[in-house]
Parts: structure tokens; sequence; C-alpha cells
């Protein structure tokens, strides 16, 4: 009797239409899958140009583009680490004999605080580490080609600024990057002497605006 209903439950398993064993899935638990969701990025890598270091329009230096590439990290919330390096490009004027190429080269480092982030997703804002109102502390190096006989990369300035400024998303590969304040810079400036050669004098640290506005693709 039980091989008779062993062997019947056998044919009724066989039969089409038979309703299978459900498949297990294996399921991440919710907080696993809501942790992966919410990871911030740590890391924002953007090229740009706008009105920054290496723009120069008029007089003498002609019509110079900057690019910039620059990379910043999260360190912790609020918190971030900024680098750039960048160039002016001179394209054409001036009293320039020189060729079409990079002018201006430099770099800069510093540290953002990003502030009233929750305030910000209050008001329904994307909120992230790489987007809001900042101050920042920053030190900037660059050189400049000169033309003057033999063309020569010469040091410029190194300048440490305190500034307050703004970084936006736009759309979602854009970014826009604008800041104002002042700092104490280090320079060395070129003079013409009557009867001698041209000549570089370093100047006393003396107080400067800085401002920027910068369009970027992040990449």
């Amino acid at each position: 009797m039980l091989l008779a209903s062993t062997q019947l439950l056998v044919l009724l398993a066989l039969l089409p239409g038979a309703p299978a064993a459900p498949a297990q899935t294996r399921l991440l638990p919710d907080s696993t899958q809501a942790a992966r969701a919410a990871r911030p990025q740590k890391l924002l890598l953007k090229l740009g140009t706008g009105l920054t270091r290496g723009y120069e329009l008029g007089g003498f230096s002609g019509l110079s583009l900057p690019v910039a590439l620059g990379a910043e990290v999260a360190l912790r919330p609020g918190w971030n680490l900024s680098a750039n390096g960048f160039g002016g490009i001179y394209l054409f004027g001036g009293g320039n004999s020189r060729s079409v190429g990079p002018n201006r080269l430099g770099f800069d480092a510093g540290i953002r605080r990003y502030y009233n982030l929750a305030k910000r997703q209050q008001k329904g804002r994307k909120p992230g580490p790489f987007s809001g109102n900042y101050v920042a502390l920053q030190s900037t190096t660059h050189w400049v080609k000169t033309t003057y006989l033999t063309p020569t990369w010469q040091y410029k300035r190194t300048s440490v600024a305190l500034v307050w400024g703004l970084q936006r998303r736009l759309g979602g590969h854009g970014l826009l990057d604008a800041y104002l304040g002042l700092g104490l810079t280090d320079e060395l400036r070129d003079r013409h002497d009557t009867g001698s050669a041209l000549r570089y004098e370093r100047y006393p640290p003396t107080l400067v605006p800085e401002a920027a506005v910068k369009l970027s693709l992040v990449l």
C-alpha cells in the first residue's frame, strides 16, 4: 500500500502543469540594501574652465583661456580636501610674437568646510559632500612663460587666501564653483631698467583679492 501511494505521488509530479516547487531567492537584508544606496561619494574629479587663473584678455597678454583639472576628497562630513592643476592657453592678440600654447602653469591646494548641510536637506535640496556653500583656506603657486629673448618658465607668485564660495551641481555632469576672498601673496615681478637687461624683483608680501567662476565637467 505504501509503495502504491509513493508511485502515485511520482506520477502526479511528472504530469504536465504540475506545480513546481518554489525557487529559493537569496534576498539582501533591507539594512544592507539601504546602506549600499546611501553610501556617499568620496572622490570628485573635474575638468573645467572659466574666469579663473590663467584667463587673460587685452593689453600685452592678448587672449589666454584657462584649463583646470581638479580633485576633491571628502575627509569627513562637511570637510573636504581640494587640489587643482591649471594652465593658461595663449591663443592670439596682444603685443607678443609667441606661438599658440601654454603661457601659465600652476597648482593650488586647500581645505574646505561646507556648512548648513542639514538646512539644505530640510529645504529639499540634494545633500552631498561636494555641493553647498563653503569657506576655504587655500594656497596657490604659479609660473609664467616669458617671451623676452629666450622663452623660459619663470616663477610668478605664491599666495595663501581665505575665501567664501559655493559649489553646485548642474544637471548630471556639470559643476559650478565660484568663490571670493582675500589672500597674502609673495610675488616676483619683472623690471626693465634703462640700459640693462630684464631682471626680476621679489616684492614684499601684499594683500590681493582672490576670485574665480569655474564651469566644470565631472569626470
